[in-house]
């Protein structure tokens, strides 16, 4: 079995849970597509250049290997765009998100088959052992909110929320196991158990989960949209104190126009917004805050431009993620009349400049200083380490360090994206 992945957290969790099933079946696993007789493509479509890398991927698996080995396709891109997969992969079975749980029958079937709708199975988690310290879960599939620029929506439908007692039993068992960094991935983890009747909700998860799950680990809370992260704003602030959850939080603003906002459907003004990370930092003052910014969606002018840019000088996001426009199949936003790709293009080299301004200053702060982090991953230069610190800022250390210790560093330098530290020599 060959399984690759694209996407967001919660593709990665989809395909930890796809590769959860097939080992507890009895299959074994390979890291490259020639020596698997499967192999399964995780897609993902949540931006044009996204989708053409798709078909193009796709395509090659399709050319290479079509009739010499099974071909699994599954993902965003089979709910949301099927007739564009089965045409460049006739060959190839489907599977959507919510019909991972079908994977081992889609892999032993004799035949091609499609899964493209139902709901999956929810009374477990099965998750693979795999290398590492970190391994992302699923709390919730789909969302609440109707934004007018994305496909996401249309492929994973509205929120459907896995049950606590599940996702505390894969929590404990993944701790169980070694893991020390647990993402809760979810297009909206706002909304988790909005759709159980909003008797249980995030923050009650998170303290479950801490309650009941003994032993050294950390908890990553994934991307919420502010419409709904007001309705559980304080009990989620007041839950995040805790010693076991980053002080993290990504809440994408997308524009920093009140007139964008209302044509991208976000239910929330900028003043609204800005409310809420002010309210946060004053209460969880070693917050980060993370953020997404589109540029160049229909309806933005000059002067929406330069408030978005007005709204980074003066919020200060720790890190921003930026994206041009992209027009997307079955959207609302792509029946409105277009920026031009140049002005995109522009604009975002505008907001790049002025976030890596904002970022380094950020970050020079911490020069000097000490800190207690959390080592994750291998660096990418040799002879490196990734760690993380409580407030989930990015250290980047020289040393053979173990995945998974605890050690205390020294900050000296910074970029806009991470910071640089050695082993604290007291």
């Amino acid at each position: 079995m060959y399984v690759e992945t694209y996407g967001c957290t919660l593709n990665q969790a989809d395909s930890m849970i796809m590769r959860g099933y097939l080992e507890e079946a009895g299959l074994g696993f390979t890291d490259s597509p020639e020596d698997a007789d499967v192999i399964v493509i995780n897609t993902c479509v949540v931006r044009k250049d996204t989708e053409e890398k798709m078909i193009k991927r796709i395509s090659e698996i399709e050319t290479l290997y079509s009739g010499s080995k099974k071909i699994i396709v599954a993902g965003c891109m089979v709910s949301s765009m099927p007739a564009t997969v089965k045409k460049i992969a006739p060959s190839a079975s489907l599977i959507t998100p919510s019909s991972v749980d079908r994977i081992v029958d889609a892999v032993t079937s004799r035949e091609r088959v499609e899964y493209l709708g139902g709901f999956r199975a929810v009374d477990r988690i099965p998750l693979p052992r795999v290398r590492g310290v970190i391994a992302p879960i699923p709390i919730s599939e789909g969302c609440l909110s109707d934004c007018s620029f994305c496909i996401t929506k249309i492929s994973r439908g509205s929120v459907r929320s896995y049950p606590p007692r599940v996702i505390v039993d894969t929590v404990r068992d993944l701790v169980s196991r070694g893991y020390k960094e647990i993402e809760l991935a979810s297009q909206d983890s706002a909304v988790y158990g909005f759709d159980l009747g909003k008797r249980f909700l995030l923050p009650d998860l998170l303290r479950e989960i801490e309650e009941r799950v003994e032993g050294d680990y950390m908890l990553r809370v994934g991307m919420m949209n502010p419409q709904w992260l007001w309705k559980i704003f304080d009990d989620l602030v007041e839950a995040m104190k805790s010693p076991r959850i980053y002080k993290f939080l990504h809440i994408p603003v997308q524009s920093g126009d009140n007139k964008v906002l209302r044509i991208m459907k976000r239910g929330y003004s900028v003043e609204e917004f800005e409310e809420m990370v002010k309210e946060v930092r004053r209460k969880i003052p070693e917050i980060t805050i993370a953020t997404d910014i589109i540029v160049g969606h229909p309806g933005e002018d000059e002067e929406a431009f330069k408030n978005t840019l007005d709204l980074l000088e003066r919020v200060r996001f720790d890190r921003v993620h930026i994206a041009q426009y992209s027009v997307r199949p079955l959207t609302e936003a792509a029946a409105m009349p277009q920026v031009p790709e140049h002005i995109k293009k522009r604009r975002s080299t505008e907001v790049q400049k002025v976030q890596e301004k904002i970022g380094l200053e950020i970050h020079r702060q911490y020069i000097g200083s000490r800190a207690r982090v959390l080592v994750t991953e291998k660096g990418f230069r040799e002879g490196t380490v990734i760690a993380r610190t409580i407030s989930y800022r990015q250290v980047v250390i020289r040393g053979d360090i173990p995945l998974g210790s605890y050690i205390d560093v020294d900050i000296e330098d910074a970029t806009f994206f991470d910071l640089r530290a050695r082993l604290d020599s007291h």
